[in-house]
């Protein structure tokens, strides 16, 4: 990670000339924000994009960081006993106010804003406890928990005078890493929403003047992706050049085959757009995975021009006011990465197109290729192949373009298998597509593998960049070629349950494969120092508040297939 931020660094004399030509622009010109976003219940992440320095290098006009702002303040304006001083609690609010402090001053020796990712609704547990039944459900109707949110707000902003604003995180709400707060989100319907929306305008954007970014994320997939419930929570609310919703580009959480959010470019309000560079369900950089041509320019899959696939299709719309890139963060658990490259080449295209959207993504990819990673002519070439080529291989090696996949089925660390995509492969079965699905997961391996080929061939100045461009290519062909063993053996394995009989040789010889292909993982994690973490070949489910735990996955599925053999040529099941 200092490799990379060293190679940053190399950069930025060259790109600080972009930041100099818009910074003067920002108050009417584009949003551009950046998040790095912590594992719930983990040491935070040591990150290059932590540094506000190198943001505002890149021409980035703020910083979301995760920093629990709403936790770091007292309620003495309630009542002062209501965080008794001598207490934990106190304690702890005051070591956290203290990181607000910090991170403040860094952001304005950089000269950009401050946005905290805010959970509303959360309070100090004896707070809660005091007032359990004025509180009730919480829900924003009652007086007393928009009494409260008043003068959360209130206390946030006297405390931290010189925040650019906040940003309301609506959807999910996590306790993990504030162990003496308690809450939940206020929130369940529309005029619910128009309701918070219009308090919090009130009071952070027409009292103080301050920036609300308010996300529509929610698991219910309503408010997020659903027309008709944006515009019944949006439309009452008068607009104010200080109120911004953010949505994620895609119809559902960051996902490849999901159709392009359909509440982009719709109602009244200005709106930024989220993206992940680091995807929590397509490897976390621990592989190339180039999703920046695809998010500016559209996906391959998404074909359908008649209606907005991509930003490029509403960059002229005056709702869109510009970008939020999470260069780092989303999911949980690993893998963990040791070197940030990729996740930076998705940023880097993204964040200086949505400074100038005029320009082309494949200009603004070139200009990384020769100032990032110094390279020159057929060189430049070779590596777009490369990122080009991992975008086809992570679509065909882990989705499908013959019918519907679960898509969470392969997501963080995790391997899942029949408990999974049982249902889907029913399908392929009855539509007679085993043989197009299985080419399809062979093709990915190709494409994987003409990417590690890539990899040797282009001339990388900086050792420990090139050393982490090679491993990281051999990390996805591996992870890749075990999905396409694995799918073998479970697609046929299915097949041949429904007829009582199996197509035994190519499912053999998948097994093997498969289990020396996770020996030849194991030897990359162990043997490069670059090299991320390796996925689990189980799956896993979420504890409420507690998080992840392992739960039956692909190995308990190819172990399933595994007994059908008496030949010893097949090796007997593997523990996890």
């Amino acid at each position: 990670m200092q490799q990379f931020k060293r190679g940053l660094q190399s950069l930025l004399p060259g790109i600080f000339l972009i930041a100099v030509n818009v910074s003067g622009a920002f108050a009417a010109g584009p949003i551009v924000l950046d998040m790095v976003y912590n594992n719930l219940g983990e040491v935070p992440r040591v990150s290059a994009f932590n540094d506000p320095q190198t943001l505002a290098a890149w021409g980035y006009s703020g910083q979301v960081p995760h920093l629990y702002v709403q936790c770091a303040v007292t309620f003495d304006s309630l009542e002062p006993t209501v965080v008794p001083q001598d207490s934990e609690t106190r304690q702890w609010i005051t070591q956290q106010a203290a990181k607000v402090d910090q991170r403040l001053a860094e952001a304005e020796a950089a000269g950009i804003a401050l946005y905290p990712f805010t959970d509303f609704f959360i309070v100090p547990r004896g707070l809660q406890d005091r007032y359990k039944d004025e509180l009730g459900d919480l829900s924003i109707r009652r007086p007393f928990v928009q009494t409260l949110i008043r003068n959360q707000v209130n206390e946030i902003f006297q405390r931290f005078p010189k925040l650019g604003g906040l940003t309301l995180r609506f959807g999910e709400t996590y306790v993990h890493d504030t162990p003496h707060h308690v809450g939940g989100s206020p929130v369940r319907s529309p005029e619910d929403h128009t309701i918070l929306i219009n308090l919090l305008r009130e009071e952070i954007c027409v009292t103080r003047d301050k920036r609300l970014f308010y996300r529509t994320w929610d698991f219910g997939h309503n408010f997020h992706v659903n027309p008709t419930f944006y515009l019944a929570a949006t439309d009452p609310v008068k607009p104010h050049p200080n109120l911004v919703f953010a949505v994620k580009h895609t119809r559902g959480d960051f996902l490849r085959t999901l159709p392009f959010n359909p509440t982009i470019g719709i109602g009244k309000h200005q709106q930024i757009v989220e993206v992940q560079c680091q995807r929590e369900y397509e490897g976390k950089g621990a592989h190339p995975n180039y999703i920046a041509r695809g998010v500016i320019e559209g996906f391959e899959e998404l074909a359908d021009r008649s209606k907005p696939t991509c930003l490029r299709d509403i960059s002229n719309h005056p709702n869109f006011a510009g970008l939020w890139t999470w260069t780092r963060g989303g999911g949980w658990k690993g893998p963990h990465i040791k070197n940030e490259f990729w996740c930076a080449l998705n940023a880097f295209v993204l964040s200086q197109w949505a400074q100038d959207p005029a320009r082309s993504e494949e200009d603004i990819f070139r200009e990384f290729s020769e100032k990032e990673l110094k390279l020159q002519g057929d060189d430049i070439d070779l590596f777009r192949e490369l990122c080009l080529l991992s975008a086809q291989g992570v679509l065909r090696g882990q989705y499908s373009l013959f019918g519907n996949v679960n898509l969470g089925w392969n997501r963080d660390q995790y391997m899942g298998g029949l408990p999974q995509l049982g249902g889907n492969f029913n399908s392929f079965i009855k539509q007679g597509k085993v043989g197009d699905v299985l080419a399809e997961k062979e093709e990915a391996v190709t494409l994987w593998r003409r990417i590690e080929t890539l990899s040797r061939q282009i001339n990388v100045r900086d050792a420990a960049t090139k050393e982490f461009i090679l491993t990281s290519c051999t990390y996805g062909r591996i992870k890749y070629e075990i999905i396409a063993k694995g799918w073998t053996v479970m697609l046929l394995g299915m097949a041949g349950d429904k007829i009582g009989q199996y197509d035994k040789p190519r499912m053999a010889a998948a097994i093997v494969a498969y289990d020396r292909l996770w020996e030849e993982w194991k030897q990359l994690e162990a043997s490069s120092p670059s090299c991320s973490s390796i996925y689990k070949n189980h799956y896993c489910r979420y504890v409420s508040q507690k998080g992840m735990f392992p739960a039956s996955g692909m190995n308990d599925s190819v172990d399933k297939y595994r007994d059908i053999f008496s030949d010893s040529a097949i090796p007997q099941a593997r523990d996890e």
